[in-house]
């Protein structure tokens, strides 16, 4: 059987010149090592950056030509659908939308916003769909992918859609394993991913930093890479690796899930 690799990339937030760029690398790095690739996108691929229509038509070409890939609907995936799915949005949730980033990605489209709300919606409704379709959570190769996270406090399979793509200090200072090793974005760890023994942590605020990450997962095996906050190369880097008292989860070997 053919090897296959998926790489995870999280809060691309409309910086379509870094996912290009790291796009190729990982089909380099998979053609490098004789692999299949898939492409695991773990939220928020808008809003924030000046191109996410860009980033939304890269995603779903990959979705369409990767086998298995998936993109995970994030935070800002939630707050976008709320407003483009609604008949008349409340003024409250538009503003809410706006505030975080989705006044850059309606200009994406057009540089009237209003003619960027029309145009999302209409002439581009597939890129609204494949945010609103997305499935919050996907368990795979013994990691489990979210945007956030999890609620500790809660089997796997009790989480919410809220858990999965909002959740963040409960989670991160939650010190002790898991049934699983989270890979996820949402909060921003610094330059590196950061690893500890119950989650990998791979956003590295591409937004400002330039420096987008993506792990790649293979056997349960992971190796990272990112711009390198020029925008002009993609880099091998090693995450950081935080030990609160049990390891990391790069000590350790997982049960393997398709």
């Amino acid at each position: 059987m053919r090897r296959m690799i998926d790489y995870a990339i999280a809060d691309v937030h409309g910086r379509g010149d870094l996912l290009l760029p790291l796009v190729v690398a990982c089909l380099s790095d998979a053609a490098r090592l004789g692999a299949s690739s898939r492409f695991v996108f773990i939220g928020d691929v808008i809003d924030r950056g000046p191109t996410s229509r860009d980033c939304l038509d890269i995603v779903s070409e990959l979705l369409s030509n990767h086998e298995g890939s998936v993109c995970l609907k994030g935070n800002h995936e939630d707050l976008a659908t709320a407003v483009l799915l609604a008949g008349e949005p409340d003024e409250v949730t538009v503003a809410n939308w706006l505030a975080n980033g989705g006044g850059d990605t309606l200009e994406s489209y057009n540089p009237d916003r209003e003619i960027g709300f029309e145009v999302m919606r209409t002439l581009h409704g597939d890129h609204v769909r494949l945010m609103a379709d997305a499935k919050t959570s996907l368990d795979r190769s013994g990691f489990l992918f979210a945007h956030a996270g999890v609620d500790p406090a809660k089997a796997f399979r009790d989480q919410s859609p809220r858990d999965l793509m909002w959740t963040r200090k409960t989670f991160l200072d939650h010190v002790g394993y898991l049934e699983k090793v989270v890979v996820h974005g949402h909060s921003v760890v610094g330059d590196f991913p950061v690893v500890t023994e119950n989650r990998v942590s791979i956003d590295t605020g591409a937004y400002r930093s330039g420096r987008l990450t993506a792990c790649a997962v293979e056997n349960g095996e992971l190796r990272f890479m990112q711009t390198d906050g020029s925008g002009r190369k993609v880099v091998a880097v090693e995450p950081v690796r935080l030990d609160r008292g049990l390891g990391t989860c790069l000590d350790r070997s997982f049960a393997l899930a398709a």
